[in-house]
């Protein structure tokens, strides 16, 4: 990670912690783009996200802002040529790369590799197995390069039997070691809104093709 200051630019506050929790705040199912906020462990809202969706245009496109509405991170998947191979870009607001995120699936898991800006894996991102999650979180492990270490979580929180079980909301939790460099933090909070993505649109080319 030779090259980047000691935090990108409206990164600084992910120094000092080892955790964010995330909501989606879609305000109906009506809504055609994604919006998310990003919370500290001390239930402080720290960022807010945002889908971009445009016709014609990337195949993900979503911005990250502070509060006080600065870009900070930006999440690109540049088009839909190779749905099967996809790869996010993730930048911050200079445009400086942080790394790329690589989607796999192996054995029915979503899993992910972590790339720094060179293309060197850095992390691995190992998804629930067939079957796991039943009524409970689904979670992903963050694995250290070679598989050997897990070194942190991401979790999607299950509902609970209530009529939040059926909202359209979907809510994360991001644990990560509090020394692990900012700038792959900040790839693991990209990760997590890939996750949802990747989900939401699965869920629109089912209801698609349900209505067809």
């Amino acid at each position: 990670m030779a090259g980047f200051p000691v935090a990108p630019p409206g990164l600084e506050y992910l120094l000092q912690v080892n955790g964010l929790f995330m909501k989606e705040t879609r305000s109906s199912i009506f809504q055609s783009y994604n919006t998310y906020d990003f919370f500290g462990t001390d239930g402080q809202l720290v960022y807010q996200a945002a889908e971009q969706r445009e016709c014609c245009g990337p195949r993900i496109d979503c911005r990250v802002t502070n509060t006080q509405g600065y870009n900070v991170l930006n999440l690109l998947v540049p088009s839909e040529c190779c749905s099967c191979d996809t790869t996010l870009q993730v930048s911050c607001s200079s445009g400086e790369l942080l790394g790329y995120i690589v989607k796999e699936w192996t054995s029915f898991t979503l899993s992910f590799d972590i790339l720094d800006p060179s293309g060197l894996v850095c992390l691995k991102v190992k998804g629930p197995g067939w079957g796991e999650g039943f009524m409970s979180d689904l979670h992903y492990k963050v694995l250290s390069a070679d598989r050997t270490t897990q070194i942190g979580v991401i979790t999607r929180v299950w509902r609970g039997l209530s009529k939040e079980m059926f909202s359209y909301k979907d809510n994360y939790s991001i644990n990560f070691p509090i020394d692990l460099h900012v700038s792959m933090k900040a790839v693991l909070m990209a990760c997590t809104l890939f996750i949802d993505l990747l989900i939401e649109e699965r869920r629109r080319q089912q209801q698609s093709q349900s209505n067809s």
